[in-house]
């Protein structure tokens, strides 16, 4: 009997595994049907949409690859050439089977008694790259080998540490926010408000207030706890942008609502990069709608004024935390940094020094 036995019909796939990502909006799926096993990475917007990998072949490899099938939504089978095993491999069995999430909750791996078979990283889906596979040979179709030497091996090896480091007695946040308070009472001021940002979701974060005579400073505590996603494919050194705090700085006279409206608001924008799976850096613009102002609806993300106060947080892993100033701009100033960059308009703020601080000052465009 042997091969020859096997029904040539083509089952329907089975999910065999499912996990919902921690950070972001994706599900990483394991299916296979009575051919082949692939991952997958089913994002909940259109930007993301679907990222796939083949795992393994679970029957003898095809010489060509299978358009005609590929054409009717069949996944297809990995073809000879790139395959370690091409007569086929054991049907996957979820006891053995493990989803790890990398850090950023955008990418995901597939491990099998605790080896790794396959990792879609967040740059999976690009320019005809899919994802790692620890059972191909070469650059194939649905996925590239994965050498002993990829970096992943170390990243999947971190995010494992890192999931297990918030069961231990004194948690990453834990260890981090009183650090950061205490930084922060150093270089603006002893506070006397903090408000919880999380809405009870992991990972915790906070936010500090100083309500100074002068100024009010908002800044956040712990956001630095998670690298944000999609970085690498933007960012030679992902390491020195992947972690951030935000702050802004305001004149004092505001409200116990505005203040908590604008608590509220930072709040919203935290949760920017996970949500949407992208990321926050120099010269970035976001919504700032407060009840504390009609005329300044935006805000630039930035670092780079003078009148900005430094601020120098500790590096985490191997990230050092980059802490942008939440800048509020009028429409027009943002338009003029849509159509122009954002350089334009930063110098004409430079230019103003602490006026940036005051929801009243005059356009500079």
């Amino acid at each position: 009997m042997g091969l020859f036995s096997r029904s040539n019909k083509i089952e329907k796939p089975k999910v065999v595994l499912e996990l919902r990502s921690p950070s972001c909006p994706i599900t990483a799926i394991v299916e296979q049907d009575n051919r082949t096993a692939y991952f997958y990475l089913f994002g909940d917007n259109e930007d993301f949409g679907v990222k796939s990998c083949w795992i393994r072949n679970l029957t003898a490899a095809p010489e060509e690859m299978e358009i005609k099938l590929m054409e009717k939504g069949v996944p297809p089978m990995l073809t000879r050439e790139f395959c370690k095993f091409p007569q086929g491999q054991e049907v996957l069995n979820e006891k053995n089977l493990e989803i790890v999430w990398l850090e950023e909750g955008d990418g995901a791996a597939l491990l099998e008694n605790g080896e790794i078979l396959c990792v879609i990283p967040s740059w999976g889906g690009n320019d005809g790259f899919y994802g790692y596979a620890r059972d191909c040979k070469g650059e194939g179709n649905f996925a590239w080998e994965f050498s002993t030497d990829n970096e992943m091996h170390k990243r999947v090896k971190n995010a494992i540490s890192f999931v297990k480091s918030w069961d231990e007695e004194a948690n990453p946040f834990q260890l981090l926010q009183p650090k950061v308070l205490d930084y922060y009472d150093e270089i603006f001021g002893k506070s006397e408000k903090y408000y919880a940002i999380d809405n009870s979701e992991w990972p915790p974060k906070g936010l500090y207030v100083y309500e100074g005579e002068e100024k009010i400073v908002f800044a956040t505590v712990a956001v630095s706890l998670r690298s944000q996603p999609k970085i690498e494919m933007y960012f030679e050194n992902p390491a020195e942008v992947n972690r951030i705090e935000l702050g802004t700085i305001l004149k004092s006279g505001l409200t116990n609502e505005q203040i908590n409206n604008i608590a509220s608001l930072i709040s919203g924008i935290t949760t920017i990069p996970w949500d949407y799976i992208t990321f926050l850096a120099e010269g970035h613009t976001v919504e700032f709608q407060t009840t504390a102002s009609e005329k300044f609806k935006y805000a630039v993300l930035t670092n780079k004024l003078k009148a900005l106060p430094r601020v120098n947080l500790p590096s985490l892993g191997n990230s050092q935390t980059n802490f942008l100033w939440i800048v509020p701009i009028s429409s027009e100033e943002w338009k003029v940094m849509k159509e122009s960059g954002s350089q334009v308009i930063l110098d004409k703020l430079d230019a103003i020094g602490e006026e940036i601080f005051n929801l009243n000052r005059e356009e500079v465009v």
